[in-house]
Formats: structure tokens, sequence, C-alpha cells
């Protein structure tokens, strides 16, 4: 099976089969992930997004940053939710594509999914809930499909009544909607 479309198929499932809601303030202080990786502090208010990556994590993959806390697809998932802080609405399901749970953090303006193998969790998904959080290239909901193709590229792979990019071993995907972006996935691509 192709390990894109698994993917998404995977981030399909889980989003449709898990709904949670969340409320409050999150922290923006900068954070240091396990491995000495340094997140910088989020620009701006809740959510707001650095204006690019330039660790060597984001060369080979799409990276979400939010408040200060940089969020890679396939990276183990326990150090990236500590660091987020714990203002969040938690879910689990047993998984149907992996071993043991699949794990639902929603925060403010992001849904964070984790799958579970080998025992360690390792982060599957993260989703835009609004407006208040851009991608690292500045898209965000209400972005025009333009935008989105001048920030990634004309090489998008059509998908889903959207368009989405593939980069190492993740994927973005953007759903359109009379020309704007009405939804935002950041979805690992597992083998």
């Amino acid at each position: 099976m192709n390990k894109k479309f698994l993917s998404v198929m995977m981030a399909s499932v889980m989003a449709f089969s898990i709904a949670a809601c969340s409320s409050g303030d999150e922290d923006t202080a900068p954070v240091v992930l396990s491995g000495g990786q340094t997140a910088e502090s989020a620009e701006g208010g809740n959510g707001a997004q650095n204006s690019g990556e330039t660790d060597a994590a984001a060369a080979d993959a799409y990276v979400f940053t939010y408040n200060g806390v940089q969020i890679r697809m396939n990276a183990p998932a326990d150090d990236i939710i500590s660091a987020l802080g714990d203002d969040y609405t938690y879910f689990e399901a047993p998984s149907c594509a992996f071993e043991g749970l699949d794990k639902v953090y929603t925060y403010n303006s992001i849904v964070v999914r984790s799958y579970t193998r080998d025992g360690a969790d390792y982060i599957a998904a993260v989703e835009l809930k609004d407006d208040t959080v851009a991608t690292a290239e500045g898209i965000r909901i209400g972005s025009t499909e333009d935008e989105v193709r001048a920030a990634y590229g004309e090489e998008g792979t059509p998908g889903t009544a959207g368009i989405e990019y593939t980069l190492g071993d993740s994927l973005i995907s953007f759903i359109f909607e009379n020309g704007k972006v009405t939804a935002i996935t950041y979805t690992a691509i597992v083998e």
C-alpha cells in the first residue's frame, strides 16, 4: 500500500472518529526539547508562528511551531506534549493502524495526534483549528489557494478537495472551499 495514502487515510480516519474541545491560554516561553533542540519563542499571541524554520530538522521535513515548541512528524511525542503544557483536552482510543492507543491532545488552536510503536508514542498529525496559527511559510486558515501555491510551489499533489506537499517523512495538506484554505493538516508518513 502507498505510504502517503496510508498516512492520509490514517489522519482522515482519526479526524472523523475522534472529537474533542479545548479552552484556555498556552504558555509562550521558549523550550528546549530532548536532544538539545531549541524551540524559538513564537512571535505575537496565542499560537503565532515563527516566520521560518532554520534548524536541521526543518530541512528534511515540515515542522510546525506552536507557542515556541517545534512539532515534527514522527518525533517522540512525550517531550513535545510536555513542552506544550497541560492546558489541553485529552482523548484516546485503540488504534486501527498501529499497536496500542491513538492519542489526541486538543489545545486552543491545534489538535496533536500521536500513535504508538514499540511501546513509545510518536507525533502522527497536527491539525490547525483556526486562523490564529500559521505554517512556517505564513499560510493560515483563510489564506488563498494562490498564497499556498506561492509559498509551497506549483508541484503539489492534488488531494481530496485540496492540495498536499511531501517533504521527507511528512505531508502537509490544504483543503480549499471557494478558493480559501479551510483546513491545514500536517501528517506523518509512517512505514
